[in-house]
């Protein structure tokens, strides 16, 4: 563990309201006033139970709606400053896990509930983000998510809302959510329009097992220039060939897929992906809620997993780490960035 530790990762693909500290959420309970379903020590434990009664009741989201653990926290992401300390506080604990680059995602309509408008949510975790760079050296920047369960209308509005902030510490788009219950083509004038106003695209396509091979195509097909998740890409080999022709980067989370919709590290279609020449990189999607109570998804243990578990060697996993710092859409990540992010690797690599 002590190399997966100590090499600089990235993260392209995590998502804020679901990689929040606990210390954070008790904290913002204590502020409003709110009593906690269990003591501040339980709070991962009860999430990860929530989750597990969705997994086996095969729940999904009804219409402008999202999961109940996702709820729960994005509770404590209401105003300017628990939006902008919950970007900052996972800064940190990024930074400490020696990781150097990532790019953090979210919807900001889930954050209006109270007084917030969308700009007034993007404005805040870019505030967050910005101090991160400016006093931890982070690098990356912040993904604006639609939610698949929500209107076109939605969609349209996360893309308009994108490209005004674009360069502005913005650097992409997503289209998140349950995938099993809303197919990517009810979003199909979305992406185009975001396509059309130049804003880099990752889609979450192909995360769930039946029948998402359509995803991952139509994403592919209206130019997504990352694919989050990807599991079911091995399903066509002709589509993952042309992924890997088109450099389209794949982010993988591993544990986040294995704690839900994989069986084992064994089997996770990373392996097949990277020997078919698909640019793979390793992520933990959600520090908090992924993979279950008795294994998290962090960076370190990501790589660990993906040489110990999956079976890929040193060298195997050194790529893997540059297809992720390469496939970053922020423009601080740049040619010589890359060099010293190489050097760093090589100092520290078996």
């Amino acid at each position: 563990m002590e190399i997966a530790y100590s090499i600089p990762k990235s993260e392209l693909h995590l998502h804020l309201d679901g990689s929040l500290d606990t210390g954070f959420i008790a904290a913002c309970a204590a502020n409003r006033g709110i009593e906690l379903p269990v003591e501040p020590a339980d709070v991962r434990e009860y999430l990860h139970d929530l989750k597990s009664k969705r997994s086996h009741i095969a729940s999904k989201v009804s219409g402008s709606s999202n999961w109940s653990n996702f709820d729960f926290c994005n509770q404590f992401l209401q105003t300017t400053d628990e939006l902008r300390e919950a970007t900052f506080s996972l800064c940190e604990t990024l930074i400490a896990d020696n990781v150097v680059l990532a790019e953090i995602r979210f919807c900001p309509e889930l954050h209006t509930n109270e007084d917030l408008t969308v700009n007034d949510a993007v404005d805040a975790v870019v505030s967050g983000f910005r101090e991160a760079e400016q006093t931890l050296n982070m690098r990356g920047g912040v993904i604006v998510c639609a939610l698949r369960s929500y209107p076109v209308e939605h969609t349209l509005e996360m893309v308009e809302l994108a490209s005004a902030w674009l360069g502005q510490g913005v650097i992409g788009f997503d289209i998140a959510g349950d995938e099993g219950a809303f197919a990517l083509d009810i979003h199909a004038s979305g992406i185009k329009e975001a396509l059309r106003r130049n804003v880099p695209m990752t889609l979450h396509a192909g995360e769930w097992p039946e029948d998402t091979v359509k995803n991952i195509k139509l994403a592919v097909d209206l130019g997504a220039d990352r694919i989050g998740h990807g599991v079911t890409l091995c399903q066509d080999p002709k589509l993952m060939k042309l992924v890997a022709e088109k450099g389209i980067t794949v982010e993988c989370c591993l544990t986040s897929n294995v704690g839900w919709k994989v069986p084992s590290y064994g089997v996770h279609p990373i392996r097949n992906m990277f020997e078919a020449g698909v640019k793979v990189c390793i992520n933990s999607d959600n520090l908090l809620l992924s993979g279950t109570f008795d294994r998290a998804a962090y960076s370190s243990g990501e790589v660990q997993r993906l040489v110990d578990d999956v079976g890929f060697s040193w060298e195997q996993a050194r790529q893997v780490l540059l297809n992720g710092v390469k496939g970053s859409f922020s423009a601080g990540v740049d040619e010589d960035w890359i060099s010293q992010y190489e050097q760093r690797l090589d100092e520290i690599l078996p």
